[in-house]
């Protein structure tokens, strides 16, 4: 009996480190990837729109899909500095049950489709603000949902700009500063990033923002990642852009994109 218990508590053991090496390749992979087999679409084809009627508290507040969701809902913001720039970044997930419930009883759409200035992924439960969808273009991969190496979403431009967005398994003992710290070192000991991101968190939320500079394309690169501890899932959002192919507004448009990226 003894030996049996020892056997399956080393087999245990070998399966948690696989698990934090699975995790970790996630982050090191949406760091700079960007390429795949994907079904593709135009982004702002039948992206959907109209008004959502929300009740939080007492009163009663109309939710315009033509108009930034988190502008129009009570979200926390945390702030992230780096070269200078701060960046307002909302915290990991919507607290209102009555707004989760309202973005998850919309008409179901295509994840290959903008929903007036917001791109809703109501399967994985999370939007972002796009304020210009007629700039972009969004490509979904469902192998993303079974492979957290693989990107569920993709939103890019033909300059070269993209905001990857996967999801994959998180320990139960794991929390986000520790997951952060993990991943860092080892993108750092592996090559894939050359200096220490600049990382800001929002504990109560689990939520992260890291910035730094992306070796490949010289421009800067942002990820916010976000545990969802109810269904032990880690979402790792990154955001990259080429210095030299970039326009301000391009690159303004994806630092909203991944500052707003929040789940329901």
């Amino acid at each position: 009996m003894n030996e049996n218990a020892t056997k399956d508590s080393e087999s245990l053991g070998i399966e948690k480190q696989k698990t934090i090496r699975l995790v970790i390749i996630v982050f090191a992979t949406l760091l700079l990837g960007s390429a795949g087999i994907y079904v593709v679409y135009q982004g702002t084809m039948g992206g959907g729109k109209g008004t959502l009627t929300v009740e939080p508290g007492k009163g009663k507040i109309s939710l315009s899909l033509e108009k930034p969701i988190v502008d129009q809902i009570n979200i926390g913001t945390s702030t992230a500095s780096a070269q200078g720039n701060d960046i307002q970044f909302t915290e990991g997930k919507i607290t209102d049950p009555t707004v989760s419930n309202q973005l998850r009883g919309l008409s179901p759409s295509q994840p290959t489709q903008f929903s007036g200035k917001n791109f809703i992924n109501q399967n994985l439960g999370f939007f972002l603000t796009v304020l210009h969808p007629e700039n972009w273009q969004v490509m979904h991969n469902p192998a993303g949902l079974q492979n957290p190496t693989i990107p569920v979403n993709t939103i890019y431009n033909q300059e070269g700009s993209h905001l990857n967005i996967g999801v994959g398994p998180i320990m139960p003992g794991m929390d986000i500063q520790m997951f952060v710290t993990q991943n860092i070192q080892q993108m750092i000991q592996s090559g894939v990033i050359q200096q220490i991101p600049t990382v800001s968190y929002d504990f109560p939320s689990q939520t992260a923002f890291a910035v730094f500079t992306n070796p490949m394309t010289m421009g800067q690169s942002y990820q916010k990642v976000i545990i969802d501890r109810a269904r032990s899932r880690v979402f790792v959002a990154s955001a990259n852009y080429n210095q030299a192919m970039s326009s301000p507004k391009a690159i303004q448009d994806l630092i909203n994109m991944i500052a707003t990226f929040t789940l329901f």
